[in-house]
């Protein structure tokens, strides 16, 4: 039998919202992402491999179509002004300067494309939280990459209220980004 030890939080009071600062002060917990919502701290599981094999195929399709300006990647969080919400997309498009920024994470304004691939045990998260969190947030075009339903949702026009827009793409479809980014991407090709 293995006994541990918690270690208590220190420096959190539990009667204020949660605020980016606070993640930085939690104690490593490999395997889960933390993320925040209008102060109200997210843990999910890292996704499993069918998850990340769909995050691949879509990066692989976007790298070889985004211009220098802009960069793919992964796990590059983007933090409201606020600093109670925080998100970490599976995928983001961003401005290619943010690579030799000492920011801890991006402003929205910097993010052209933010991707979540939806997750079996939490697609809540997903449909609902991050879709008006992006929004809040100011992310201008947010897709919901949905694996169950072989779906790509687009959302663009963030509001305070949410996206204005929404076009949910099926398996015989073409998705193309809005401006700046000029890309396409065939939405069977992504759960091949």
């Amino acid at each position: 039998m293995t006994v541990t030890q918690e270690k208590p939080l220190t420096g959190i009071d539990p009667t204020r919202p949660w605020t980016f600062e606070d993640l930085l002060v939690l104690p490593d917990a490999e395997g889960w992402r933390f993320e925040l919502f209008e102060g109200t701290l997210l843990v999910s599981p890292i996704p499993p491999i069918p998850h990340g094999s769909v995050v691949v195929r879509l990066r692989d399709i976007l790298l070889k179509q985004l211009p220098e300006s802009l960069k793919a990647g992964e796990n590059f969080g983007v933090l409201k002004q606020d600093h109670r919400s925080y998100f970490v997309p599976d995928l983001t498009i961003f401005d290619a300067e943010m690579l030799e920024s000492a920011l801890p994470a991006l402003p929205p304004s910097t993010v052209s494309l933010a991707i979540e691939v939806v997750s079996p045990g939490n697609p809540a998260n997903d449909h609902v939280i991050k879709r008006n969190g992006y929004a809040t947030t100011g992310v201008k075009e947010f897709w919901i990459v949905d694996p169950r339903t072989q779906t790509v949702t687009v959302l663009t026009g963030p509001t305070p209220n949410g996206y204005t827009l929404e076009k949910v793409y099926g398996s015989g479809d073409l998705v193309r980004a809005q401006e700046p980014l000029t890309v396409e991407v065939p939405v069977a090709s992504l759960f091949s």
